[in-house]
């Protein structure tokens, strides 16, 4: 699967649209799907919804109601091929968490409600921090992770160097010395995020390749 030195935004639209921006279930959308050389429907890129639960119910069947970036609610209910899988998700299946949607499509509930129907749990990930908390994160990501070759970016201090010291666990963010690590541990959050950003899946999150579809991401 393509991936890129560079870490990729949240909020750029064509790759993580809101929930009414993405494609109707069982129809064509030129923005999301392509034919291949045998005529057949795949996808044109990769493309997530991120929302923040706002309820999350698992007394009949695993359901999650969830606010995209608009503040426009709609449901996430799992009928999952792989039941295997899904301790995973319902480890972190808390109001307040931040849903990670791949390929979602719109959904018509027979009950009325609308939102994205989940069969392959693969596709999904569920991200123990606040949706402002993951764009606050990726922020970051983007800010202090610099092309190959050139100066890092001391988290703490913003200073450019070439001899930092890397985080033990996130390996992603840099600092000149102990005292900007305790900095950026408390100033810029990174007690919380670090341990996030040491998930292979978030990671993979940040630096795919999101404009070439090679093969859909996985996380089961």
């Amino acid at each position: 699967m393509a991936t890129q030195a560079k870490p990729h935004s949240f909020q750029d639209r064509e790759y993580f649209p809101s929930f009414r921006d993405c494609p109707l279930e069982y129809s064509w959308d030129d923005r999301y799907l392509r034919k291949n050389s045998e005529n057949a429907s795949v996808n044109r890129k990769h493309w997530c919804l991120l929302g923040e639960i706002i309820e999350a119910n698992t007394i009949i069947r695993p359901r999650i109601v969830a606010k995209d970036h608009k503040g426009d609610s709609f449901v996430v209910a799992f009928y999952a091929d792989d039941q295997n899988d899904m301790p995973r998700l319902l480890k972190h299946f808390k109001v307040g968490n931040t849903i990670v949607i791949f390929y979602p499509s719109i959904h018509y509930f027979l009950d009325g409600s609308i939102g994205v129907r989940v069969e392959d749990t693969g596709k999904i990930q569920i991200i123990p921090l606040s949706f402002k908390e993951v764009l606050e994160m990726n922020k970051q990501v983007i800010q202090y992770i610099v092309a190959e070759g050139t100066q890092r970016k001391c988290h703490g201090c913003d200073s450019l160097k070439e001899n930092l010291n890397g985080c033990g666990r996130c390996t992603l963010f840099h600092y000149c010395n102990k005292d900007c690590q305790t900095k950026a541990w408390s100033e810029k959050d990174h007690k919380k995020l670090c341990k996030v950003l040491s998930r292979e899946d978030v990671r993979r999150m940040h630096f795919l390749k999101y404009g070439t579809y090679d093969g859909a991401i996985s996380f089961a």
